[in-house]
């Protein structure tokens, strides 16, 4: 790799830094613009003003949002994201640490499954010479970008789950084995949703290397089109999903949530949802944060993989 990338890559890091900050800033902000109190949740609507003042100065919610946010930084820094106001002062870490494996596990099997199918569906559609298979492929993408992540989760919930019975509705009993069943459903409904964004630009781009000269110069020597496909249009067909997994991860996440309410899992989207409710501030803020940051290092990543595997990034 050349000088030229690294400092392209060194620049993306330094901008992927500047892009948390302001992350961390908008998420403080906007927070502190939800109306309510996490005093009076906390506390009641009845509780006395010694209480509540005690109680706001013990949640060093009593400074200004100058000190407030001098504090807050201050903390992530030293990798602090704060206790739950309303958990009892359970550590938004903690929090987050026993709800993420199942968001995760649902984000990971879906994520697979949507490359897959996009990219399968994507380079058969275009290599294809049967038009009732193009014409299948595009409607597919069509159907399933269309349909909500929420409606196709609730479809699979009353076909498969409760009129056929093969899977369970919903749940997640803990242990990565004893879930691996009940994260079936949700991770299909998060795959057939990132299908297509997959699938079209894989298949514009196999499209495109078949009316490439080198093609229509192999295909003039009588090499196989079979071959020709398995080593020159597939390969350079995925290119495109690099960048795609990194840009798509928010949507991934975003819709993992969806899922989780349709499914009754315990997961990031619950302890979100509880803490909106509840102005339970440190919880907002840690989950909203981990859920960003994970895009900004997706995208960074993403990136930096493009200047590995094609060798066009390299020199420009």
């Amino acid at each position: 790799m050349g000088t030229r990338a690294l400092r392209r890559i060194a620049s993306r890091v330094g901008q992927s830094l500047v892009t948390v900050f302001v992350v961390c800033t908008l998420v403080f902000a906007m927070i502190r613009l939800i109306p309510g109190d996490p005093v009076l949740q906390i506390l009641g609507n009845e509780a006395s003003p010694e209480s509540i003042k005690a109680l706001r100065s013990q949640l060093h919610l009593d400074g200004s949002l100058l000190q407030q946010y001098g504090s807050y930084l201050s903390d992530l820094l030293h990798g602090n994201l704060g206790a739950s106001l309303i958990q009892r002062g359970r550590p938004v870490s903690e929090i987050i640490s026993s709800s993420v494996t199942s968001t995760l596990t649902i984000a990971l099997f879906g994520l697979i499954l949507g490359v897959l199918v996009g990219m399968i569906a994507g380079v058969w559609g275009a290599v294809t010479r049967r038009k009732a298979v193009n014409v299948g492929v595009q409607a597919f993408s069509i159907l399933a970008y269309a349909t909500p992540t929420f409606l196709f989760a609730l479809l699979l919930v009353l076909v498969v789950a409760l009129m056929w019975g093969l899977l369970p509705a919903g749940g997640w009993p803990g242990g990565f084995v004893q879930s691996l069943p009940y994260a079936i459903l949700p991770a299909i409904a998060l795959g057939v949703n990132l299908a297509p964004k997959f699938l079209r630009p894989v298949r514009q781009e196999a499209i495109d290397v078949q009316d490439t000269l080198f093609m229509e110069a192999a295909i003039s020597r009588g090499l196989p089109r079979r071959k020709l496909n398995l080593s020159h249009v597939l390969p350079n067909s995925l290119l495109p999903l690099v960048t795609l997994v990194g840009i798509s991860l928010g949507g991934l996440l975003t819709n993992a949530v969806i899922v989780e309410a349709v499914f009754g899992i315990p997961g990031l989207g619950s302890e979100l949802s509880k803490a909106v409710a509840q102005r339970d501030y440190p919880v907002i803020q840690g989950i909203t944060l981990l859920m960003s940051v994970t895009v900004i290092v997706g995208n960074l990543l993403a990136e930096t993989m493009y200047q590995f595997v094609d060798p066009r990034a390299r020199v420009q």
